[in-house]
């Protein structure tokens, strides 16, 4: 006999999927009625995992993700990579981290300042990559561009200028 659930928690997706959440179970969906031999769908109750405060110092590899449903306003400094899927619109920072926009998301009003940036999706804005910037083959960039090394794939669209730092 399966006991119904008791908790259900939202938690980061380190796999990419869901929108950036995942949905955890505790225990199993159904309970088994042994007389009557029928199945009782229980109530879920889903709440957001509650963070603990951070007591501790920042680590160096610092992930991020904003996932496909999620549309996203304002500044974002990271240390280590940054995954977009969804809609965001402002400004990027990372002196030596890697940016990428995944195909389908969109970077709207940006100002972008990162070591590498890989561009699959949509950017209206500008770009600086201190290194690296690959224009993905799904990829549609508007705007000013800089970097120390621009690779382009066939399918690319880039309207706009660039300049080799």
């Amino acid at each position: 006999m399966y006991s119904p659930i008791e908790e259900v928690s939202l938690s980061p997706d380190s796999s990419g999927r869901s929108g950036g959440v995942i949905l955890t179970a505790v225990s199993s969906l159904k309970s088994r009625q042994e007389k009557k031999g029928q199945y009782v769908s229980s109530q879920v109750v889903a709440r957001a995992a509650e963070s603990p405060q951070r007591t501790n110092t920042p680590k160096d590899n610092w992930l991020g993700f904003v996932g496909d449903v999620l549309k996203f306003t304002g500044e974002v400094q990271f240390r280590s990579m940054l995954r977009i899927d969804g809609h965001f619109s402002g400004h990027i920072d990372s002196s030596d981290g890697t940016l990428i926009v995944s195909a389908g998301a969109q970077v709207s009003q940006a100002v972008i300042n990162v070591a590498v940036a890989k561009i699959n999706g949509t950017v209206e804005g500008d770009i600086n990559a201190s290194k690296e910037l690959v224009l993905g083959r799904t990829a549609s960039v508007t705007g000013n561009v800089s970097a120390r090394v621009l690779i382009v794939e066939e399918g690319a669209l880039f309207n706009g200028t660039f300049r080799r730092i």
